[in-house]
C-alpha cells in the first residue's frame, strides 16, 4: 500500500508540474532575462526552490538541491547563452556538484544539453563568471531546464538567459504530382519517373513510404531496388537534394491507379507525391478464318477470297502487310484497319491473286498493332494454264434447303462458291455422295465443284 501511495504522489507530482508549466504559457523568440527569482510574472518562465537573488548579474540563485528553472517558448531554439556562476561554501579547484542543463519536446521527458561537475562541462571556478553558448538545441524542443542535480558545495547562480529563434524545418520535393505510369498487362513494370527531395533544419531522417501499387528506390535502371521505406539520412539537420525513383509495379491487373507517397519527417507535417497510371488490358488481334487461304485460278486469270479481321485494346491501328517473294502477285483490298477507341469491329479484306505463269505462289499476309501479338497467314496460289481444258463443263445439280447449298459429288473434288460481286466465299474438298454447304450470303450465286458450274438463288 505505501508503495502504491508513493507512485500516485510521484504522478500528481509531475501533473501538477506539468499543468503548473503550461499555465505559465510560452513566450515567443527572441526570449532575453537578466533578473532575479522570475516568480510568475515573467512569461515563459516558471520556478521551483529558487533561493533569494544575488544583487548583480548573474542573479538568480540555486542554493538548494533539486532547485530548477524551466523556460518554455514557441518555435524552432536558434543560440542559447546565458551567464553562469558558482558560490563556493568550501575551498575547490572547481564546482565539484552535479548542475544540468536540460531541453525537452514536451516538457515531461528531458534529455542533457550540459552537465557541470568537476569533469565534464566547463570549469566552474569559484566567484568567476562564465557565460556559455550553445547553438545545437534540437529543433523540436520547446523546454529547456537548468536544475541542481546533485549539491554538495555552495551555490550557482544564472543570469542574463538570451535564447535567439532558429531556422524552421523544411521538407522540400521538386514535384508533388507523378501522371502517366502506364504499361500493357503483363508486361510490367512501368517505366520510372523521378522526384527530388531535400530537407533542412531537421530533427530527423526523411522517410518515404510508398503505397501498395508504386515502387520507389534511389536507384535507376537496373540499379533500381523497390524499398520501402526509402530512407534519406539528416546530417546536421541537413539532407541534399536526392533524387528517388518511382514505377508502376509489375504484376497488376488492368485499370487505373491513383495512389500517394508520403514523405515525412519527424517534427514536420508529412507531405504526399500523388501518382496515377494504368494497366493497359493485352491488345489482340483476332482472325477469324483458321486455315491459310489458297487461291486457285488459270493464269492471268486474277480470283480473289476474304477473310475477316478484328483487334480488341489496340493502341493503334490494325496494320496489313504481305512479304515473300511472291508478293507481288498478292493484293489486299486494304492495308490497314481504323481502330476507334481500341476496338476494330468485323472487317472484310479481299485478298486478290493474278498469277502471270503457270504453279504454285506464296505469299506471306502479316497483321500487326503495337502490342498485340502479331497474326501471319500463308498464302497459297496454284495458276493452271489458261486452255479450254480449264474451263468448267457440264452443269452441276444444285438444291437450296434453309440457307444450305446442297449437291453431289465425288469425294475429294474442290468446291468453290462465289458471291454477287465474283469474290470466292468458300473453298473445300466435297465427300462422297451428299454435300451440304452452309451459306450466309444472299443473292446469286455461283457453286464450281471440278468441271461443273451451277447458280443459286438464296
Amino acid at each position: 500500500m505505501k508503495s502504491k501511495a508513493s507512485v500516485k504522489s510521484v504522478l500528481f507530482v509531475t501533473m501538477l508540474f506539468v499543468v503548473f508549466t503550461y499555465a505559465m504559457g510560452q513566450t515567443t523568440l527572441p526570449f532575453t532575462y537578466d533578473g532575479g527569482n522570475p516568480g510568475t510574472l515573467i512569461t515563459g518562465l516558471s520556478q521551483s526552490g529558487l533561493g533569494t537573488d544575488y544583487l548583480l548579474s548573474p542573479k538568480i540563485k540555486f542554493d538548494t538541491q533539486n532547485d530548477y528553472l524551466v523556460l518554455n517558448f514557441s518555435g524552432v531554439p536558434g543560440t542559447l547563452s546565458f551567464k553562469i556562476k558558482w558560490y563556493q561554501g568550501f575551498t575547490a579547484s572547481r564546482f565539484p556538484g552535479d548542475f544540468t542543463l536540460q531541453e525537452s519536446a514536451d516538457g515531461i521527458t528531458y534529455s542533457t544539453v550540459q552537465l557541470y561537475n568537476s569533469t565534464n562541462g566547463t570549469a566552474l571556478p569559484n566567484g568567476t563568471i562564465i557565460t556559455e553558448t550553445f547553438s545545437s538545441l534540437l529543433s523540436a524542443s520547446r523546454y529547456l531546464k537548468w536544475i541542481y542535480t546533485a549539491k554538495s558545495n555552495g551555490n550557482i547562480a544564472i543570469g542574463a538567459i538570451s535564447l535567439t529563434a532558429g531556422n524552421t524545418p523544411t521538407l522540400n520535393v521538386s514535384t508533388n504530382t507523378l501522371t502517366g505510369f502506364s504499361y500493357v498487362c503483363c508486361a510490367g513494370p512501368s517505366a520510372e519517373q523521378s522526384v527530388n527531395v531535400s530537407g533542412s533544419n531537421l530533427m530527423n531522417n526523411i522517410s518515404l513510404t510508398p503505397p501498395v501499387d508504386f515502387e520507389i528506390s534511389k536507384g535507376s535502371g537496373t540499379l533500381f531496388v523497390a524499398t520501402n521505406p526509402v530512407t534519406l539520412i539528416q546530417s546536421e539537420g541537413i539532407v541534399g537534394n536526392t533524387t528517388i525513383y518511382t514505377r508502376l509495379k509489375s504484376g497488376l491487373v488492368s485499370g487505373n491507379y491513383a495512389e500517394n507517397i508520403t514523405v515525412a519527417s519527424l517534427g514536420l507535417n508529412s507531405t504526399t507525391i500523388s501518382c496515377s497510371g494504368t494497366v493497359i488490358a493485352n491488345p489482340r488481334i483476332t482472325l477469324t478464318d483458321i486455315t491459310d487461304p489458297t487461291l486457285s485460278t488459270s493464269q492471268g486469270r486474277p480470283v480473289s477470297q476474304t477473310i475477316n479481321v478484328s483487334g480488341v485494346n489496340l493502341s493503334v491501328d490494325l496494320g496489313l502487310a504481305l512479304s515473300g517473294v511472291d508478293a507481288g502477285l498478292f493484293s489486299l483490298s486494304q492495308y490497314a484497319v481504323t481502330q476507334s477507341g481500341g476496338n476494330v469491329p468485323n472487317t472484310a479484306v479481299t485478298i486478290t491473286y493474278t498469277p502471270n505463269t503457270v504453279g504454285s505462289n506464296t505469299a506471306f499476309l502479316t497483321m500487326t498493332s503495337t502490342g498485340a501479338m502479331p497474326v501471319i497467314r500463308t498464302l497459297n496460289g496454284i495458276s493452271s494454264l489458261a486452255t479450254d481444258v480449264n474451263s468448267p463443263k457440264g452443269s452441276l445439280n444444285l438444291y437450296v434447303d434453309n440457307g444450305n447449298i446442297l449437291f453431289k459429288a465425288n469425294e475429294g473434288e474442290i468446291v468453290e462458291i462465289y458471291n454477287p460481286i465474283g469474290q470466292r466465299m468458300i473453298q473445300k474438298m466435297t465427300i462422297e455422295g451428299l454435300n451440304i454447304i452452309p451459306v450466309t450470303s444472299h443473292g446469286v450465286l455461283l457453286v464450281k465443284v471440278g468441271n461443273r458450274m451451277g447458280k443459286v438463288i438464296i
